[in-house]
């Protein structure tokens, strides 16, 4: 592939007023109507119990007996390629509708592929968007909920990034993206967002349009007037129901589509796990299976190349849960798998690599590595559970990388059966 020049900020005349016209239509199209009615229902004013008592146990759980104007959230996008961290503040402007603004720093810090630096990069994006919770208004009337921000939405954004070491790629994009979202508040400070979105690049006349899954796991800060009632939650936490053997599906990165003048890159990554506690004990085996294909497509300067890679990743883990004991009796959770842990494993990642840069194919993709991390599984209900963790770890050399120091950080939100 030629070196590509960056060039000259280009946007369209069409294309800018298209988005100006759709950003104010979605902020502002539903003000007036919702504000004929001079007095809004006070939903502050009304006594915890009078709330509850009409809340689900999830319902409770999800804080929706709390009126939220504002949130601040630091999250962690659940990606496997990339350690990202997101900090964003939400604020309602009419019912219903909120302004929410993200700023994001990622980096492919666990330097998959070390020898080609080509391949390093860190960068920055900055988004702001506008979220309709299309059932707030309906739920807070028939329901009894009070106004909040944990709840489905559409959202209707522009997103600026820009990448550092990537000389000699272009290194700034600016999308117009539409997202189909499922935001939750948890049990005061958890956060979770996930949903699909549809962007589209607006820069250099490019026209590069991604479709994809996405999920933000982290924390959530607001000014909240209530204490939980865990009691409630026992259906949720599943307090006298415990877990011996479970499988597990984390649903980040699923799958991921990108069509542009110049190439098409379709992948699907699903993903699966087995984990099984040891007799009666604090002890589990866990392990991890995913598999992964994509396709490419290149049209460069009247040059086709077509190609499919494929890709395993597999983890074998033996996991202590040192703090069950002391949840169930607090009465938080009486599951044997759902409470923190150390875990000492191994991973495996294998990618036939033939990956078209610079008129070049790059070979297959073997990484080992040893690790030892400490984490928080956490399982709800019957099927909903999330898994985070970090540590130190190490990689073995390879014909790809030389050895050295490993640090993982994963998050997996996802269903399990």
């Amino acid at each position: 592939m030629k070196k590509i020049e960056h060039n000259k900020l280009k946007l369209s005349n069409i294309s800018l007023l298209v988005f100006v016209c759709l950003f104010i239509f979605l902020n502002f199209f539903q003000v007036p109507v919702n504000a004929q009615s001079g007095i809004q229902t006070d939903t502050t004013a009304r006594k915890q119990d009078s709330t509850v008592k009409y809340l689900t146990p999830w319902e409770y759980a999800f804080m929706m007996n709390e009126e939220t104007s504002w949130m601040f959230k630091i999250d962690f996008p659940a990606t496997f390629d990339f350690n990202q961290i997101k900090l964003g503040i939400e604020k309602r402007i009419a019912p219903g509708f909120s302004l929410n603004l993200d700023i994001e720093f990622y980096s492919n810090s666990k330097n998959q592929y070390e020898k080609f630096s080509s391949e390093r990069f860190s960068g920055l994006n900055a988004s702001l968007e506008s979220r309709w919770y299309y059932r707030m208004n309906k739920r807070v009337k028939q329901l009894n909920v009070a106004r909040n921000m944990s709840d489905n939405y559409l959202a209707l954004g522009f997103e600026y990034g820009y990448q550092f070491n990537t000389y000699p790629y272009i290194f700034s994009t600016l999308d117009l993206y539409a997202k189909w979202g499922v935001q939750r508040r948890f049990l005061k400070y958890g956060h979770v967002d996930f949903g699909v979105k549809a962007s589209i690049d607006l820069l250099y006349g490019r026209h590069v349009f991604t479709f994809n899954n996405f999920i933000d796991v982290g924390f959530a800060f607001t000014k909240d007037k209530y204490k939980i009632d865990r009691n409630i939650l026992c259906p949720v936490l599943k307090c006298y129901v415990g877990d011996k053997f479970i499988i597990k599906s984390n649903l980040s990165n699923t799958f991921g589509t990108l069509l542009s003048k110049v190439a098409i890159s379709i992948g699907f990554h699903p993903h699966i796990a087995f984990e099984r506690k040891i007799s009666h004990s604090s002890f589990s085996v866990n392990f991890a299976l995913r598999p992964g294909i994509n396709y490419h497509l290149i049209n460069f300067n009247g040059s086709k190349s077509d190609y499919w890679s494929y890709s395993v990743n597999t983890l074998l883990e033996g996991r202590w849960y040192y703090n069950l004991k002391r949840r169930m009796l607090k009465g938080k959770s009486g599951n044997g798998l759902s409470a923190n842990y150390l875990a000492i494993g191994g991973e495996l990642h294998y990618e036939n690599k033939y990956y078209y840069s610079f008129d070049s194919f790059y070979p297959d993709y073997v990484a080992p590595k040893l690790y030892i991390v400490t984490g928080w599984q956490r399982l709800f209900g019957k099927h909903l559970y999330y898994d985070l963790n970090i540590g130190i770890g190490y990689k073995f050399k390879t014909k790809n990388e030389d050895a050295g120091i490993a640090w993982p950080f994963n998050i997996a939100v996802g269903y399990r059966f």
